[in-house]
């Protein structure tokens, strides 16, 4: 009979010492778990840690397993740099402890792909390509990724377009290009749209900071044009760093 309170009363102080030990999460909040990026990108990385009764001392980042990076203080926001790194599946380990000696960790995957044959179009020389039809668009400084891009502001969109065609082989499977407008305006934003054979693709809601859209575009020759469709007089409309490629 003794025996049993004895037993009874170390498995009571064991379940209420497992209820008083302090916790400490650890929870990798950006990027999502099997993101895909790709080679050359800069990964954002958020971490949110928290211990009971405790403070964190120190957030640790591990890439493929080797320490790449640590912080002190909140925000626990890193950037991971993609450059040397291999094409394929890599993991992200972080690693949170506190200052009584607490650890926890969550470990997540991402993708890293590098598009082939890119077909870059840029308008670096303050000139046209050749082939390019435009109308109510031109030339102009700066642009997103180097000294030029192409705007218009002409306020009747039936009046601005620009076009091109292109042939897309078994190379090229999307394209990609960054565009923005200069007036910020919630009653009347400014929209672009980006046509496929004269067919309506998207009808872009643009904002005051380059954004990059891309699509899926389909074998054979293809008729590409852009076109302001509403916006208030006075804005401008930027394109910049088109790219045809295959992802």
């Amino acid at each position: 009979m003794k025996k049993n309170l004895l037993l009874l009363g170390i498995i009571l102080i064991a379940v209420f010492t497992s209820c008083k030990k302090p916790k400490i999460t650890c929870e990798i909040i950006n990027p999502l778990p099997n993101t895909t990026f790709e080679l050359g990108e800069t990964i954002d990385l958020s971490v949110v840690a928290n211990a009971e009764n405790a403070s964190i001392s120190t957030v640790q980042i591990y890439l493929d397993g080797a320490g790449y990076q640590s912080k002190s203080f909140f925000p626990f926001n890193f950037q991971i740099y993609t450059n040397d790194l291999k094409v394929g599946q890599h993991t992200i380990r972080a690693v949170a402890i506190s200052n009584n000696d607490l650890k926890c960790e969550e470990t997540i995957s991402f993708n890293l792909i590098k598009y082939e044959s890119p077909d870059f179009v840029s308008f670096s020389d303050g000139k046209w390509p050749k082939g390019w039809n435009r109308e109510g668009w031109y030339v102009t400084s700066p642009g997103f990724d180097d000294n030029y891009a192409i705007m218009t502001n002409l306020y009747y969109y039936y009046y601005n377009t620009v076009s091109a065609i292109k042939t897309c082989d078994e190379n090229i499977n999307c394209i990609e290009f960054y565009a923005k407008n200069n007036i910020e305006n919630e009653y009347y934003p400014t929209k672009l749209g980006f046509y496929m054979d004269n067919v309506l693709k998207e009808n872009i809601t643009l904002t005051t900071t380059w954004e990059k859209y891309t699509f899926d575009i389909p074998f054979g020759e293809h008729i590409f044009s852009w076109r302001r469709t509403s916006g208030v007089e006075d804005d401008d409309v930027y394109i910049d760093a088109i790219k045809f490629f295959k992802k």
